[in-house]
């Protein structure tokens, strides 16, 4: 029972020599009013990333490997043939998978699978024009030799004006609201103790195309590409001191 006292008086005494931050105390004794402020801005995306790949299958990975490169080299000299402006490619992936056949005790290579992806990436276009070129990239690939459009992915190239935006409505509606608050408590408002903010952009949901949905109207036309929008979404929260 004595222990148990003297660990009690222990944690008090170590309580009060440690006690909690000034500038905590300080906000704590004021007269505070709390709200926030949430807006949600929208903008049209200007931006896409195509992934193209060209898949080969052999039984030898020497022919495999020999017609990937011929028919991805055909695939690039075509997407730079269109001299899109901005237009830029990198290589995503590649990627060499042996084909087993599992029938086999133990299974036995059968065959070889080859696939190289390539990235293609556009900035900073009007809506119809992307879409134009998105559609004529994608056709040309699947003309040239590329099998599979693994995913298309639209955005927004420059989100901070949007933030910006998105920030101003965020802030006046929380002040707006600090202000509602206070005229019905029958209180005036003194300065803003505290101001924060929390940004959350929500991204679009890629588009995802495969080989099969590609190849049917590939030769015909590609198909028409809805550009979407990017969304910004902020929340702004505000601590007003109440005037004594």
């Amino acid at each position: 029972m004595k222990r148990a006292l003297s660990a009690i008086l222990t944690a008090c005494v170590m309580f009060a020599v440690h006690p909690v931050p000034a500038r905590s105390q300080e906000v704590s004794n004021r007269n505070l009013i709390f709200t926030n402020g949430t807006a949600e801005v929208t903008g049209q995306n200007d931006s896409a990333k195509i992934f193209i790949a060209v898949v080969t299958e052999d039984r030898k990975l020497e022919r495999a490997s020999a017609e990937n490169a011929v028919k991805t080299k055909a695939v690039l000299t075509a997407v730079k043939g269109l001299t899109i402006k901005n237009l830029k490619l990198r290589t995503s992936n590649y990627r060499v998978t042996p084909q087993k056949d599992y029938k086999s005790r133990p299974p036995k290579i059968k065959g070889y699978e080859v696939e190289n992806a390539v990235l293609v990436t556009m900035e900073g276009f009007e809506p119809g024009m992307l879409s134009k070129y998105v559609s004529r990239v994608i056709e040309v690939s699947l003309e040239s030799g590329a099998n599979t459009i693994q995913q298309i992915q639209f955005y927004l190239k420059n989100k901070s004006m949007l933030e910006k935006q998105a920030l101003q409505q965020a802030t006046h509606e929380a002040i707006e609201r600090a202000k509602i608050l206070a005229e019905a408590a029958g209180v005036k408002l003194k300065c803003i103790a505290s101001l924060r903010s929390q940004p959350a952009y929500m991204p679009p949901q890629p588009r995802m195309l495969g080989a099969a949905e590609m190849k049917s109207d590939a030769l015909a036309a590609a198909p028409p590409m809805e550009m979407g929008e990017s969304r910004i979404r902020v929340q702004v929260s505000i601590a007003y001191e109440i005037a004594p």
